[in-house]
């Protein structure tokens, strides 16, 4: 990401507009990864936002500009493990990213898409529901390795963890998404 690690550089140097590049550049892919964790449109804005605030305060402690993906992961990640500490029971499964397939709960409506693709957004749905019922260790294996498509090992990384345990954590995790898809109905 030689764009990336130049307008961090920039930013360093002074130049604050290349600081408005980076949150261009990184703000979707922030509050996608907040959004699958919390489940919560309005949490992760909140997250991305409060992401990003660090992200300016603490900038200068990044050490090399090349792991800045790395450091902004790990940052919204820590975001998001403060929130579910404080967040009382239940997170709303009826809330989605405006504009993501599956965000609304979906169903089949004649002329207005075909019955493959309201299918396909009600699997996504059920897809994103059994996710929300997973550990919140389980949940975020299975969010950086299947959605942001890290190696195992920055996965135990950004987890803080040995990689057998970020292995454990994922398969278990996906184990248990697919029985509660199977209770869903979704058949594989």
């Amino acid at each position: 990401m030689a764009g990336t690690e130049d307008a961090v550089r920039r930013f360093l140097a002074g130049d604050k507009e290349a600081f408005t590049w980076i949150v261009r550049r990184w703000e979707k892919k922030v509050y996608n990864l907040a959004w699958r964790l919390l489940g919560n449109k309005e949490d992760a804005q909140d997250i991305a936002q409060e992401t990003f605030l660090s992200v300016f305060k603490s900038i200068g402690n990044l050490r090399e500009p090349k792991s800045f993906s790395t450091w902004l992961y790990r940052i919204t990640l820590n975001h998001c493990r403060a929130r579910w500490r404080y967040q009382v029971a239940g997170i709303s499964l009826d809330d989605g990213p405006p504009g993501v397939a599956g965000g609304d709960n979906v169903e089949y409506s004649p002329g207005i898409v075909s019955r493959d693709a309201a299918d396909s957004l009600i699997t996504l749905d059920l897809i994103r529901k059994a996710l929300m019922k997973l550990s919140e260790d389980q949940r975020t294996a299975i969010v950086l390795k299947e959605y942001l498509g890290l190696t195992l090992e920055e996965v135990a990384g950004m987890m803080d963890c040995p990689l057998s345990t970020a292995k454990s954590r994922l398969y278990q995790g996906l184990r248990d998404m697919q029985r509660s898809l199977k209770r869903m109905g979704v058949r594989f």
